[in-house]
This record gives C-alpha cells, structure tokens and sequence, in this order.
C-alpha cells in the first residue's frame, strides 16, 4: 500500500500529557491531503494556517493561535483523472469498499506502531469518503484510537444492527442541507455511533456537504484541546 502523507509532528521529551493530540486526517472524494490540514489546522486555532477556501470548506475566521498541532494528512491511493485522490471507487460493493478501507487501515495501524508515536492520543478526522474510513479504522482496530470525528460521512450499505466496540470516542458532524449523502445513510451513521453510547451528533441547519465556522468551534470544544 503506497500512501501519500503531509505532516507536522511535534516530538516532546518526557511524560505526554492530555493536549498531545495526533490528527490522522483523511479527506473527501476528489481532493488530496491538503484539505483536512486546513480542517486540523482551524480546529487547533492555527492562525498562521493557510485557511484559503476551497470546494469544500468554508473560509474559516482566524481563531487565536494556541500551538501548531500534531499531524499526519494522508491521501488516498488512487487519483482521478486530471485532479483529486478517492479511498475507494464510486458504485463499489459494500464489500470492495470495505476491503479498501481494510488495507488502508492496516498500513496506517503499522505506521503508528512506531515507538515515536507512542506519547500521542490519536484522533482520526475524515470528510465524507475519509469519514467513512475513520469508522472502519475504528472498527477493525478498536483499541488504538483515542477519538474520531466523522465529518459528513458516507454509511452507504451499511448495517445500523452492527455493533461497534472499543473505547473511542466519536463526534458526527451533518448539515441538514446535505443532499450527496442520502438521508438514509446519515439515519444509519446516528444510529450506528449513538449506540456505543460514546458519540456526541452535531447538526448544522442549511449546510450542504460542507464544513463550516460553527462546526469548528464544536469540535474544538469537544476536544478540549
């Protein structure tokens, strides 16, 4: 498995404490790498951040800076044609879709491995086809993520019935306008991650597919960072 990655990593010697945080960023279909660091980077109140809007997120206010945080950006294995990365091909089986995230995830498990790793709580942090990912990450490596934030991810063919273990904690973020993700697969994704009993659910009235200001601020509030 080849895997693009962008990164800032802040190694510290000593005992690790509750603000050592590594992002593990994967993003939508169509894009590359560069659009979950602009996401990490608002959420942490990075205001020397490029937060220039692209397609999918809105222009971010530059929020007071606290640290540069830690962070590995990936981008997906297969381009399309001309511009943009996807995890997994449009109108794949929920099988072969699962198989894709299966291997992506075993790499990235392998890569955190690493002793330089250890000191960090790992947050995964997905848009769309990368939100869909971050939960399959979690649920085939149940015990090695700290937290993952779901932003407008894709449930398609997936089993609300189908439980998930493991001590993460899970933010899921939608807009009540968002008409890429079918209203079927965002009532599977709630009911899926509200039954761990460890999932906080945001909803943004009138945002499409998108990220915007508002989430940020919650997602910053829910991390305590």
């Amino acid at each position: 498995m080849h895997l693009g990655i962008t990164g800032n990593i802040d190694f510290k010697e000593g005992v690790s404490s509750p603000s050592d945080l590594l992002f593990l960023g994967f993003h939508g279909y169509g894009n590359d790498e560069s659009e979950m660091v602009r996401i990490i980077n608002a959420i942490c109140g990075d205001s020397n951040a490029d937060n220039t809007t692209r397609s999918t997120v809105a222009t971010f206010t530059h929020y007071p800076t606290t640290r540069r945080p830690s962070y590995l950006s990936f981008r997906a294995p297969h381009a399309r044609p001309y511009i943009g990365h996807y995890w997994y091909p449009d109108g794949c089986s929920v099988s072969e879709r699962r198989r894709a995230c299966t291997e992506i995830g075993d790499s990235v498990v392998q890569l955190l491995d690493a002793p330089a790793f250890g000191q960090f709580r790992k947050v995964l942090i997905g848009f769309s086809q990368g939100g869909y990912l971050s939960y399959r990450m979690v649920a085939e490596h149940p015990d090695v993520f700290d937290a993952a934030i779901l932003l407008s991810p894709s449930f398609k063919g997936e089993a609300a019935s189908e439980p998930v273990a493991g001590h993460t904690r899970f933010a899921l973020c939608h807009g009540t306008a968002d008409r890429t993700i079918p209203a079927a697969n965002q009532q599977c994704a709630r009911a899926k991650l509200t039954a761990t009993g460890n999932c906080t659910v945001f909803e943004y009235p009138g945002m499409a597919h998108a990220v915007c200001d508002q989430e940020i601020i919650d997602l910053r509030n829910w991390l305590k960072y």
